[in-house]
């Protein structure tokens, strides 16, 4: 089964090669990794959901992998942090990445997002905001990246750490602190003990102290984090829901006091006339709001669009695509995938003005931006240069592939009806990223091949060809 997603991988690059779409996911080092690997070991991180859920969850991630897997003993997250640096583990699951981790630690893409509760005893009111309760005491999980934030934005609440969610309820069932911090996914579960049935969830924290999860490994090991990183992109996305659904299901059924709840049905029912009459009051003043809000939405969107969006082409701007080309640039530099672009140029454009007027013009820059549009493949990204220059970035695209791509559209363009204009074509240069190329030079290279397009003819292709590392 080891060598199930190189069949897997080699299947798909064969089909790649022949639709001219689809890319090796596989580098030629990262096959040999994968080949040549025995097994790997997970760092068994405590969950309260399940001893095993770590070791489960790598699992599930790593499953058409092929690779064996072993675990180490349950123990709580600052233990398997360490264990990984020893070097008696391998990945790290449940791992948040910050700067200071970064630099002894490789980090794949988040796996998930879990929200980040407020656990109390049921007697405390519902926390809207954490500056209400800013002097009081809060039971928290040691080495986790939400103490950090907690200290650094809400200076004033005291913070214990703890080594496992269940220490962190118990603190709080033992009114030894006013609440607690945990990720739902870890918390849920433990509400199904009969000890913590006095306990609630008083509150969600903010999105900035959401727990987003990837899979670590040390820093030297940048080809296992990299080959991760893939496995996690091509995974069952539906599967991992799911898995993580069931560790954050309750099923706790707390007796019932009937004394107080009759005495709760009449303190409520005085209240029901005032009530009635303040809800229709805030729904008049809500709908109010809504409109205001959905307003200042659709705004909010027409802005962003218009700040990113070339408005004769729809499609984006010089200022869209530098900041999109910089981070393929970054991604391509740090898990060794491929980066194309290909810089286009209208043949005898300014005859068309000159002949035809700018309307036509006009008429003509949009047909071309549409037409490349619906011939793009869905990951490349298509943006106006600057008159009738346009770039095309291709991620995870080598050079061959986006010489066909190139070679496709030129092709569509020389075959298209421009009408009044009688025909139409474009000159086209092609470039591949090589390591510790810039964006400046990457495009030079592009603009000088596309240069040479125009020199021997126009209506062709031209690639830059330079020596890969």
């Amino acid at each position: 089964m080891k060598y199930w997603l190189i069949f897997l991988i080699s299947i798909m690059n064969a089909q790649a090669e022949e639709s001219n779409l689809l890319t090796p996911l596989l580098s030629e080092k990262e096959i040999s990794y994968l080949k040549n690997i025995e097994s790997l070991t997970v760092c068994n991180v405590a969950q309260a959901v399940k001893g095993q859920a770590s070791y489960d969850l790598v699992t599930l991630l790593l499953k058409e992998s092929g690779i064996i897997l072993k675990t180490t003993v349950s123990s709580s997250w600052s233990v398997s942090f360490q264990d990984l640096l020893e070097q008696k583990c391998d990945i790290l699951p449940w791992a948040t990445e910050d700067p200071q981790r970064l630099n002894i630690m490789n980090f794949t893409r988040p796996y998930a997002r879990i929200k980040r509760v407020i656990v109390t005893k049921k007697n405390r009111s519902y926390i809207r905001d954490l500056s209400e309760v800013k002097n009081e005491v809060f039971a928290t999980l040691t080495g986790n990246t939400l103490s950090y934030k907690l200290k650094k934005y809400y200076p004033e609440i005291k913070i214990i750490d703890n080594n496992k969610p269940s220490d962190v309820l118990s603190m709080v069932a033992d009114g030894k602190v006013y609440g607690g911090f945990a990720s739902l996914y870890s918390v849920a579960n433990l509400f199904n003990d009969r000890a913590f049935y006095d306990l609630k969830i008083a509150g969600i924290l903010p999105p900035d102290f959401d727990d987003v999860v990837s899979l670590a490994t040390r820093k030297e090991d940048a080809l296992l984090s990299g080959l991760l990183e893939k496995i996690i992109i091509t995974g069952d996305k539906r599967a991992l829901t799911d898995f993580l659904s069931r560790g954050a299901i309750t099923t706790l059924q707390p007796t019932v006091n009937y004394k107080e709840y009759w005495l709760l049905i009449i303190v409520v029912f005085l209240f029901v006339i005032a009530l009635v009459w303040w809800n229709g009051k805030l729904t008049i003043l809500n709908k109010r709001l809504k409109s205001t809000h959905n307003k200042l939405e659709a705004k909010t969107r027409e802005l962003e669009l218009l700040s990113e969006t070339d408005m004769l082409t729809q499609t984006y701007n010089r200022i869209k695509l530098d900041q999109v080309f910089n981070v393929e640039l970054k991604r391509a530099e740090r898990y060794e995938y491929p980066l194309s672009i290909i810089m286009i140029d209208i043949d005898y454009f300014k005859n068309i003005n000159d002949s035809h007027g700018h309307i036509v013009g006009d008429q003509v820059l949009t047909k071309f931006a549409l037409l490349m549009k619906e011939n793009l493949r869905s990951n490349d990204i298509l943006g106006r240069w600057g008159g009738e220059e346009f770039l095309i970035i291709c991620p995870s695209t080598n050079l061959d592939n986006t010489e066909m791509v190139a070679e496709k559209l030129r092709e569509i363009i020389e075959n298209s009806d421009f009408s009044p204009v009688e025909k139409m074509t474009a000159s086209f240069g092609v470039a591949e990223w090589v390591k510790k190329d810039t964006q400046e030079i990457l495009i030079s290279r592009a603009d000088y091949a596309m240069y040479l397009s125009k020199k021997h003819g126009r209506n062709k292709v031209s690639i830059s060809v330079e020596t890969k590392y």
